[in-house]
């Protein structure tokens, strides 16, 4: 059940910035869960950020479930890429992600952001 929660959020999560971000990036292309929509030389990023035929930005979001070494491999493909390259966690697991990074040598080649959901006025 709780591999399937965190699926469902990061999907939901991956909506999110695509509907935020698709007023000022011309093409915003998603890959949501086991969907290959978009590719980039045999990888499926979370996010791809574009426009004119050119890559802008790739972002990877991660549960916290997927912030181990196994990931890692899959990290280092995307930072050699050529484009910059966010990882996109929660708040709550940025040092986490960051000790990953500096352990594997991947922190100068990417990009930590985070995201925060809250309830108010329930």
């Amino acid at each position: 059940m709780q591999i399937l929660t965190e699926q469902l959020m990061h999907d939901l999560i991956i909506h999110e910035v695509k509907n935020k971000y698709s007023k000022i990036h011309k093409e915003v292309h998603i890959n949501p869960g086991e969907e290959k929509n978009f590719e980039i030389q045999g990888l499926y990023p979370d996010i791809v950020f574009g426009g004119y035929g050119q890559i802008i930005q790739i972002v990877e979001v991660e549960m916290e479930n997927n912030l181990n070494k196994e990931r890692v491999p899959y990290w280092e493909k995307l930072a050699g890429l050529g484009t910059p390259c966010t990882i996109l966690v929660a708040k709550r697991n940025q040092r986490m992600l960051n000790d990953l990074l500096w352990k594997t040598g991947l922190m100068g080649k990417v990009k930590v952001a985070l995201f925060d959901i809250v309830f108010e006025n329930l």
